[in-house]
């Protein structure tokens, strides 16, 4: 789905939006699909639950699939609309799983700032990372809806928004909400998400995790590898035209990355 004007005058004056059939529906269900293979359905694991009834898996991904999903520009675009700027970094992704959990607490009502970013939170959005969550199957009341506050609200619960919502619904909104996951009332089944987070390329102070310790990681040498320049200054690598690319640096990237120069981009400097 087109993100559009109507989006993002929602996200101004709420902090966040909610858009069904986001992706169409082939889409969705190879979503759906794949994060069931490395985050298995509550049928195949209620004999030996997770702790704290939680399963993560994180970027870089095995899948090529969720890595490339990070690159929506369609998404990707909004977030340059919201932040103000169309130098944007990616900064993290992670896929959860949540099952029943009968020592679950009360929902931790947060916000994301304070593991995001060295400075407080504030009012001016661009001071914010944008956060958006895919729900590839429906989420009920009973298993673990996120609550989200608008921000006209502050943290005021009685105002608060439950993300009970279909099938392929996508949420974005700012670090600086106030959320939670809620309690999982159901005895099975199980609620899955999709996480992609953005911000800006020149707020040095944020981020989620730190991506730059995995040049060597296999999944993601092979996921960069297949990338356009522009790609790549997504996930912080030096635009085309900058003086690190000599003859000598491509000759080492090509060795990292396979397939680093295959689009001729890249012209190699003295």
């Amino acid at each position: 789905m087109k993100l559009s004007d109507d989006h993002l005058k929602t996200f101004v004056e709420q902090g966040f939006v909610v858009i069904e059939d986001f992706y169409p529906e082939d889409k969705r269900a190879r979503i759906a699909t794949a994060v069931r293979q490395d985050l298995p359905p509550w049928e195949e694991i209620k004999d030996d639950p997770p702790d704290h009834g939680l399963l993560t898996d994180d970027f870089p991904y095995s899948k090529m699939f969720f890595n490339e999903l990070i690159l929506d520009w369609d998404l990707i675009h909004f977030v340059q609309r919201v932040l103000k700027t169309d130098a944007i970094h990616f900064r993290y992704a992670h896929n959860w799983a949540r099952y029943p959990c009968p020592l679950a607490s009360p929902p931790n009502l947060h916000i994301d700032n304070g593991n995001n970013s060295l400075l407080p939170p504030c009012d001016d959005v661009r001071y914010g990372q944008i956060s958006s969550w895919y729900f590839p199957d429906e989420v009920s009341e009973d298993h673990a809806p996120m609550v989200i506050i608008p921000k006209s609200h502050g943290q005021d619960v009685t105002r608060q928004v439950s993300l009970a919502v279909p099938g392929g619904t996508q949420m974005i909104f700012n670090t600086f909400l106030w959320h939670a996951a809620s309690i999982f009332k159901g005895e099975e089944g199980q609620r899955y998400s999709v996480t992609r987070i953005y911000g800006r390329a020149d707020h040095y102070w944020e981020g989620v995790s730190s991506f730059t310790n995995r040049g060597r990681d296999e999944h993601f040498r092979s996921f960069i590898g297949t990338l356009t320049a522009r790609d790549r200054e997504l996930f912080r690598f030096p635009a085309v035209g900058h003086p690190y690319y000599t003859r000598e640096t491509l000759g080492l990237l090509e060795e990292q990355y396979p397939g680093w120069n295959a689009r001729g981009e890249y012209a190699p400097g003295a």
